[in-house]
């Protein structure tokens, strides 16, 4: 698989992590009651149900959904794939480093299942920040000239 492909594939395994979460901000209490839809749900252990936290969470993903999207559509663009893998990379750390401080209200299997998760998450992220070999860092349409002439 050629570099713009394992781009791709990366790009549209955040797509999908954006995905599962989208639906919180249009059902949060039901999101809040099920997910991950694994057996217990993992939220009501974490804390009280919030609307405002559930849908300002569900809007991030939204957001993160747009760019990963755009940063896919751009694979052989280093400038949006490294920026949207930075991005990615610094909510993913956050995210893990926040779970892993809180495993002790999961079963084993849980945990394995929640820090295999974020952790795969996380290497996925900082594996777009590798540069490709083309090193075609202007975006799409780096053909054209950045200088123009003021005189005609």
């Amino acid at each position: 698989m050629g570099k713009i492909a394992t781009r791709r594939v990366l790009l549209g395994v955040l797509v999908l992590a954006c995905l599962g979460h989208v639906w919180a901000y249009f059902a949060p209490e039901l999101w809040y009651e099920t997910f991950p839809h694994i057996g217990r749900p993992w939220q009501p252990r974490l804390g009280p149900y919030n609307e405002h936290l559930v849908t300002d969470m569900a809007a991030l993903y939204m957001a993160l959904l747009v760019v990963t999207a755009a940063a896919w559509r751009f694979a052989d663009s280093d400038r949006y794939v490294i920026t949207v893998g930075a991005g990615w990379l610094v909510f993913c750390v956050f995210h893990l480093l926040y779970h892993l401080r809180h495993l002790s209200m999961f079963t084993s299997g849980e945990r394995i299942a929640l820090v295999s998760l974020l952790s795969s998450l996380t290497l996925v992220s900082a594996a777009l920040l590798a540069p490709s070999p083309t090193g075609r860092a202007a975006g799409p349409r780096s053909g054209t000239s950045r200088t123009r002439s003021r005189h005609p």
